[in-house]
């Protein structure tokens, strides 16, 4: 068959704004494959719910493409046998795919795959998504670019996209068959359309709202759409230029919350970004001396926090809320900052186990955003320009600043509902609820004086890149002890990743200016108190920040 290209789907589960599916469309026959890999479905941080999501974003994908005249090809195994096994089987010229960044072992993969095509004289070309760049530049010069990559015109979805006729797929395999049980979350529907649809709810019903109570999480005034962008249902681009061309009324709450959002959509761009250059932030903190120093661990208060038996009625509910729904509307950032902090800053314990456990309950679980942003919550990311540290008050200032009225705690931890809102932060003895696992002062002055002391190094260094951790040689996810997992691939030592990272012994002086860019907190900073800018000089200023 003439022009017969592979189209290889990962994390783009959708058919506009797809430049490999379109271009491949363009040139002849499509064979339009996912590949369902076992490394990816047993790897320590996939959850079950987030799994039995992307199940139904592949459904309503083969839909999709079935409407165009074409059809899903599914196939289960290693992808860097199972597609130059079917290029061999097809005649197809080769393979056509976006890049990815999210995992270590994805850029392993890829690798693997680039090397076995080029030894078979196989081709393979490898489409950059949307605000993704192997260049490094300064972080202001991203955002700037970033602006440019979302008004540039959407790749549309090709008018027919013909696969063989006699190419038989696999079936669409249940939770069970990939090696999960269903938990009981409520799952949303994963289309396109489903997307489009609650963008345009939002911007209907919720927009005059988002900005000023996005803090609050029993408002839910969250898009929903974080699990359709994880898989790429929806390409960023479409979200940023349908907000862009809704009608906002001349109301300035809902010009404010328009930015604010495509501000959102833009920093989740720059995490993956920054995983693009460093891919190591998977695996350990950006600096070394943190994890040097060492951090505490106890199973059974980890299993505390976990559960929500800490004492602390709104990191309770937080935990609670995670573990039923998957996150991804009740707890939005602020909700989930909170918890974070108190593992981290309270418990002394290490981010990356919370990494783990969110990642093992998120619907929408992106490895880049739940991970930088939890090692920015234990304060080992953002420490070159600042001094303060983001350590929240788990107590009644948490409560005044995010559930005032109780709604959250109460819906998550019933054992308290007869409690008034003021007394949600330091609840009385109450029968069936723990009480406090920690003192909150204690710790937290414990926690400032360590900090401290670890960052003195890096406040007085004009260069950074000596303290940034490399990629160690042994890649084994974090957390692969505590789950069955397939980590086999990680037995390579320091193995070849694609696309590849930077190359920190290799940078020039202007590269460790630009390097630094990206771990340095921008802009100003709003009190809670009084919503007016100002500069945060200590660690007390920043505890009014909820």
């Amino acid at each position: 068959m003439v022009g017969l290209t592979l189209v290889w789907f990962r994390r783009d589960l959708r058919t506009s704004d797809h430049e490999p599916l379109y271009r491949a469309a363009k040139r002849g026959a499509v064979i339009p494959v996912f590949v369902f890999d076992r490394a990816l479905l047993l790897h320590p941080e996939t959850g079950a719910a987030r799994v039995a999501f992307m199940v139904d974003c592949l459904r309503h994908l083969d839909q999709d493409l079935r409407r165009l005249g074409g059809r899903l090809i599914l196939r289960q195994g290693d992808p860097v046998e199972v597609l130059p096994q079917l290029i061999v089987a097809t005649q197809a010229d080769g393979i056509y795919c976006h890049t990815d960044c999210e995992r270590i072992y994805g850029r392993v993969r890829d690798a693997k795959l680039t090397q076995v095509l080029a030894e078979r004289q196989m081709k393979i070309r490898w489409f950059e998504p949307a605000a993704s760049s192997s260049e490094l530049m300064a972080y202001p010069q991203y955002r700037q670019w970033w602006y440019q990559e979302m008004v540039t015109p959407m790749v549309p979805a090709p008018p027919r996209v013909e696969v063989p006729t006699d190419l038989v797929s696999d079936p669409l395999p249940d939770l069970a068959q990939l090696g999960h049980r269903a938990d009981g979350k409520p799952l949303p529907t994963g289309s396109t359309q489903a997307a489009r649809q609650l963008l345009q709810r939002f911007l209907v019903e919720k927009a005059e709202r988002y900005y000023w109570q996005l803090s609050y999480p029993s408002a839910e005034v969250t898009t929903g759409l974080s699990p359709h962008i994880k898989f790429g249902v929806i390409s960023v681009r479409d979200c940023v230029q349908t907000i862009q061309r809704a009608e906002d009324r001349g109301d300035q709450r809902v010009q404010r919350s328009f930015y604010q959002l495509i501000s959102r959509l833009r920093w989740g761009n720059g995490f993956t970004q920054r995983f693009r250059y460093l891919p190591q932030l998977e695996l350990r903190s950006l600096y070394c001396l943190f994890d040097e120093d060492g951090w505490e661990f106890d199973d059974g208060l980890y299993q505390a926090w976990q559960q929500g038996e800490t004492g602390f009625p709104i990191v309770d509910a937080a935990a609670r809320c995670l573990q039923a729904t998957g996150g991804y509307l009740a707890l939005n950032f602020r909700t989930r900052a909170i918890y974070a902090s108190f593992l981290s800053n309270l418990m002394g314990m290490d981010w990356r186990y919370g990494a783990l456990h969110f990642m093992r309950h998120l619907i929408d679980g992106d490895c880049p955003i739940d991970h930088y942003q939890w090692a920015m919550q234990a304060g080992v990311t953002h420490c070159l320009n600042k001094t303060w540290t983001r350590i929240y008050n788990p107590q009644q200032v948490a409560v005044d600043r995010c559930d005032p009225e109780g709604a959250f705690i109460k819906r998550w931890v019933p054992e308290l509902a007869h409690l008034s809102p003021g007394q949600l932060g330091t609840p009385p003895p109450t029968p069936g609820y723990p009480a406090p696992i920690l003192n909150y002062q204690q710790m937290r002055s414990q926690r400032v004086r360590q900090l401290e002391q670890q960052r003195s190094q890096l406040l007085t260094s004009d260069n950074v890149v000596p303290y940034l951790g490399r990629l160690p040689d042994d890649v084994t996810p974090f957390g692969a002890e505590r789950y069955g997992s397939d980590v086999g691939w990680a037995a390579v030592k320091s193995p070849k990743l694609f696309p590849a990272p930077l190359d920190l012994d290799s940078l020039e002086p202007k590269q460790h200016l630009d390097l630094r860019t990206w771990f340095v907190a921008h802009g100003r900073i709003i009190s809670a108190k009084n919503r007016q800018p100002k500069t945060l000089s200590s660690d007390v200023d920043q505890l009014s920040l909820l």
